[in-house]
């Protein structure tokens, strides 16, 4: 048969729901009855089948809280006026279930509404990031979707007003006219337009530009702005976000790895009955880091019949689940010599060991290597495992 030609924004436009409220359904994320039941209703189920369905949790959705930063950032969105909340932390560290878990908590509130808007710039294509306008054109007509607003760009966009400034006039004019409730607009995968040297440094200026117009006395509409930037740091492109004008504005979140307690709590999500010294097991191996516990519980928990001991011997092998992901890593490494080498030093040395502070950044950012205040190590023993023998 024909492939269809259909896109997110047609379906969400057929459906007669917003762009980001179906984007967060196809992610199982929870959405409004009323959009869940106009998403059965088009795709001809019942709604209470489709609305049930949606509360039984796939695996991956299990979730476990580190209140030291959920708490706290969820404090700044609800209370603070004019919010802008940087979530950084390497890639597979979770950035997204935290984000989600914080929007899901703010849909919960009844004496205060929250509209939200999720954008991702894995979302604009290649030519997205020719020069800064059309950049800044493609950003507002897509917050302008999500927020069921029509595009007016033609008659709004003045040539001779600058970029920067026709955008914050289109949020004024087009955008904010339309919300009367708080605003969290998220903007995931950054790291995308750090690496654009034609639109990062504008860009960032841009959003700085629109907290300090937030924070001011009479900042009027923009003091319902509460803007979430999420990145990893494992990406390295134009700018450097440590020195980029967004640098120590707002509220940074660093995500850590979970504790045991919180590994612990994650395991009974899983309804797996082991013994503290199994986790411990576990953890010996592959540390806190949120990606590599939740791989393994999911692969476990698809085959009842292997123990974890089991696992825990094959973890390094083609077998395991971490097998495409420790091979992503690996060329990474390949491909940068130095840093390759750098790492080979860390892993063979069994105490902590100093390498070039280049190497560090890289290597942290990447998650790979703990700081310690005698050296580095490898930030679990699977790595050391695995790179020892294949660097």
């Amino acid at each position: 048969g024909r492939q269809s030609t259909y896109t997110r924004e047609d379906l969400a436009e057929q459906i007669g729901i917003g762009i980001d409220t179906l984007k967060r359904f196809l992610k199982g994320v929870k959405v409004r009855r009323d959009s869940a039941e106009a998403i059965a209703l088009f795709l001809g189920f019942e709604p209470d089948d489709l609305i049930e369905h949606s509360r039984n949790q796939r695996p991956s959705e299990f979730y476990v809280e580190r209140p030291d930063l959920e708490s706290e950032c969820y404090k700044i969105i609800s209370q603070e006026r004019g919010a802008l909340i940087r979530v950084k932390a390497p890639h597979r560290m979770g950035k997204t279930w935290f984000v989600e878990q914080l929007l899901n908590q703010l849909n919960q509130l009844e004496e205060k509404q929250y509209r939200a808007v999720t954008l991702s710039f894995w979302d604009a294509e290649g030519a997205v990031f020719k020069d800064l306008q059309t950049f800044l054109k493609w950003f507002c007509i897509s917050v302008g979707n999500s927020l069921e607003v029509p595009n007016q760009l033609e008659e709004k966009w003045q040539d001779d007003l600058g970029n920067n400034s026709n955008c914050t006039n289109y949020f004024e004019t087009c955008l904010w006219s339309t919300i009367d409730t708080p605003l969290v607009l998220v903007l995931d995968d950054v790291d995308l337009v750090f690496e654009q040297q034609n639109v990062a440094d504008d860009f960032c200026k841009l959003l700085r530009s629109w907290y300090d117009r937030a924070r001011r006395v009479r900042g009027g509409t923009w003091r319902n702005l509460r803007l979430m930037i999420v990145h990893s740091t494992d990406i390295y492109g134009a700018l450097d976000i440590n020195y980029s004008p967004l640098a120590n504005v707002g509220t940074e979140f660093l995500l850590r790895t979970f504790y045991q307690k919180e590994v612990a709590q994650l395991v009974q999500q899983y309804q797996f009955h082991w013994s503290v010294k199994q986790i411990e097991q576990m953890m010996a191996l592959i540390g806190g880091n949120p990606y590599l516990v939740h791989a393994a519980l999911d692969y476990l928990m698809q085959r009842p019949e292997m123990t974890l001991e089991e696992f825990l011997r094959t973890a390094i092998t083609e077998i395991s689940p971490y097998h495409n992901y420790l091979e992503e890593l690996l060329s990474i490494l390949q491909q940068n010599s130095n840093l390759a080498s750098a790492f080979r030093q860390v892993v063979d040395s069994a105490t902590p060991i100093r390498v070039d502070s280049a190497s560090v950044f890289q290597l942290y950012s990447m998650g790979l290597i703990e700081v310690e205040e005698q050296g580095v190590v490898p930030s679990c023993e699977l790595y050391r495992q695995y790179f020892r023998d294949r660097l």
